[in-house]
C-alpha cells in the first residue's frame, strides 16, 4: 500500500468546498489542511489508533475547541449539496469510520476537559463531566483525585465517546451495567447545529436512543456521568503456558454463572498466537474492584504457574494505563455473543488452532493472533479473500467465526445480540436490537435529523437507516 506525504493530500473540489465554508465561517484557526505549519494535521491523523485509519486522508481536519465550534461546522457543512463529513473522539475503532477521505474530518479531541461536579444536597449524587475528545485514562485521574470513579472503559487510550456510545463495557459493570447507564445527560449538536441537553427530563427520547444508538442523531461533545465512591481495586494480567488453558477457561465459566452473586469480580481470557516465537500462551486479566486479593471467584486458578503476573492493588486509572497500547498496526475485528457454554468456548479453541495450521504459510505480515473471551452476563443489562495478509484473515476469521456462530446454534447456545463496539463492519450490530428497538431509533433519527444529515452525509459508523 502506497501511502502519500501530507503534501499529496486530497484536493477534490467537493471536500475543499466544504473546509473553504469552515474558514469562511470564522473557524479557520482551527482547519488544519496538509499545507498547514506545524504539521497538526498530519499529527491529527497520526493519533488514529489504526494504520488503516491513518493513511486516510481528508482535504482537511476541523479540532473545534468549544461545542459552540461544532454547531457553527454543522450549520455550514449541513448547507452544502454535498461533501461527507467524519467524526472522531480517542480515535481507536480499527474501522475507517471515523474518518473521511476528500472530506472534512472533524477531530473532537481538544474537548478533552473533565470536570467532577460534588453534590450540595444529601439526595444528588455527584456529576463527572467529560468531554467527548478524551480518553479514559485521564478521565479518571481526574474522577479519582476525589475518591470517585465512573463506569470507565478497560483500556486507557479508548476514546470516551466510542466506547459509551456503543453501550461500554466496564469493570465496575457488575454493579453499574454499561458504561451508557450511568450517563445522566448528553450535551448534542442536532444536524440543525442546534446544542440540546439529552436527558430523562429533556429530550427523553433522543435520551435513550443515545443509549447504545451511535452517532445515528448528532454529536455528542459533553457525558455527564453518575460518579461514585470507589477505593483501589485489585487485580490484572497473568499470563501461563498453552496447556493449562482448560484450567483458565474453566476458571471463566464458573466466574461468569455466579457473577451475579460475585459483582466485583470480572475476568477475561485470551489466547494469542506470537509469531516471532511461533507459540501460544493464554492470559486472564481477573479484577475484584472491592480490592479484595483473594476472591473466591478465583480459586480455580490458584495453582497455575504463571509466566508473567500483573496482578496488584492499583487505582482503576493505573490498571487501565498498563492495558493501554498505541496502536499503529492494521488489525481485523470478528465479535459474536454467545451462552456461557464450555462447548462453545472448546469449539472456538478447535477453531484457534485449526486457524493457525491453516496460515502458517502467510504469517510474514502477521505479528499476533488474538482470541479474548469476555463474560457479558445478563444482569449487566439489568441494571441501569487473498492478495494480502489483511485480506487472508478478513476472510478466515469471518469463516471461523460463522462456523462458530453456527455451532453455537446447534447446542442452543446462541444469542442474537451483537456488541457494536468490537463487530466487523459486515456484522451489522443494529440488527440485532430488535424489531422495537429499531422502529424507535428510526423514529427519534427522523425527529432530531429529518433531513438525514447523519445517515446521508456521515458515512462512517453503522446507519439505523440500512437496518431492514
Amino acid at each position: 500500500m502506497v501511502v502519500l506525504a501530507p503534501e499529496a493530500a486530497a484536493t477534490a473540489p467537493v471536500g475543499l468546498r466544504g473546509c473553504k465554508a469552515l474558514v469562511a465561517a470564522g473557524l479557520g484557526d482551527s482547519t488544519l489542511f496538509p499545507s498547514t505549519a506545524g504539521n497538526g494535521y498530519r499529527a491529527s491523523l497520526d493519533s488514529y489508533y489504526s494504520l488503516d485509519v491513518r493513511e486516510i486522508k481528508p482535504a482537511c481536519v476541523l479540532r473545534p475547541r468549544t461545542a459552540q465550534h461544532v454547531s457553527r461546522a454543522i450549520k455550514v457543512l449541513s448547507k452544502l449539496p454535498a461533501g461527507n463529513v467524519a467524526m472522531r473522539g480517542g480515535g481507536h475503532s480499527i474501522w475507517p469510520n471515523n474518518n473521511v477521505a476528500d472530506g472534512v474530518t472533524i477531530d473532537l479531541s481538544l474537548l478533552n476537559q473533565a470536570e467532577v461536579h460534588l453534590p450540595n444536597r444529601k439526595d444528588t449524587g455527584a456529576i463527572a463531566s467529560v468531554g467527548a475528545g478524551s480518553r479514559w485514562t485521564s478521565a479518571l485521574l481526574e474522577v479519582e483525585k476525589y475518591g470517585l470513579s465512573v463506569t470507565a472503559g478497560r483500556v486507557g487510550t479508548v476514546g470516551v465517546a466510542g466506547l459509551t456510545l456503543g453501550g461500554g463495557l466496564s469493570f465496575h459493570s457488575g454493579r453499574h451495567g454499561f458504561t451508557c447507564d450511568d450517563v445522566t445527560n448528553y450535551e448534542v449538536v442536532l444536524a440543525s447545529g442546534q446544542i440540546v441537553n439529552a436527558n430523562s427530563k429533556h429530550n427523553p427520547a433522543l435520551f435513550k436512543a443515545l443509549k447504545g444508538g451511535g452517532g445515528n442523531f448528532g454529536i455528542v461533545t459533553r457525558f455527564d456521568f453518575a460518579a461514585f465512591p470507589a477505593g483501589p481495586l485489585y487485580g490484572g494480567m497473568v499470563t501461563a503456558a498453552w496447556d493449562h488453558r482448560d484450567t483458565i477457561v474453566d476458571s471463566f465459566i464458573r466466574l461468569v454463572d455466579i457473577n451475579e452473586q460475585n459483582p466485583a469480580d470480572s475476568q477475561i481470557v485470551l489466547y494469542m498466537y506470537d509469531v516471532a516465537t511461533r507459540s501460544s500462551t493464554v492470559s486472564s486479566t481477573v479484577i475484584n474492584t472491592d480490592g479484595v486479593t483473594n476472591s473466591t471467584s478465583f480459586e480455580p486458578m490458584a495453582e497455575v504457574p504463571c509466566l508473567s503476573d500483573g496482578r496488584a492493588t492499583q487505582t482503576y486509572s493505573e490498571l487501565a494505563a498498563a492495558m493501554s497500547d498505541n496502536g499503529g498496526d492494521r488489525y481485523v475485528w470478528f465479535s459474536l455473543c454467545f451462552q456461557n457454554n464450555k462447548r462453545v468456548v472448546d469449539k472456538a479453541t478447535e477453531l484457534y488452532q485449526q486457524l493457525l495450521d491453516e496460515t502458517q504459510g502467510a504469517m510474514g505480515d502477521v505479528d499476533r493472533i488474538i482470541f479474548v473471551f469476555q463474560q457479558l452476563p445478563k444482569h449487566y443489562a439489568q441494571k441501569n479473500a487473498g492478495g494480502n495478509a489483511e485480506a487472508l484473515f478478513q476472510s478466515k476469521i469471518a469463516a471461523l467465526t460463522k462456523e462458530l456462530e453456527a455451532f453455537a446454534e446447534a447446542i442452543g447456545a446462541a444469542t442474537r445480540w451483537r456488541y457494536v463496539n468490537y463487530v466487523n463492519p459486515k456484522q451489522d450490530p443494529l440488527k440485532s436490537y430488535g424489531a422495537e428497538n429499531i422502529a424507535f431509533m428510526k423514529r427519534v433519527a427522523a425527529k432530531y435529523d429529518p433531513q438525514g444529515f447523519f445517515q446521508t452525509r456521515v458515512p462512517g459508523g453503522f446507519k439505523i437507516s440500512h437496518v431492514k
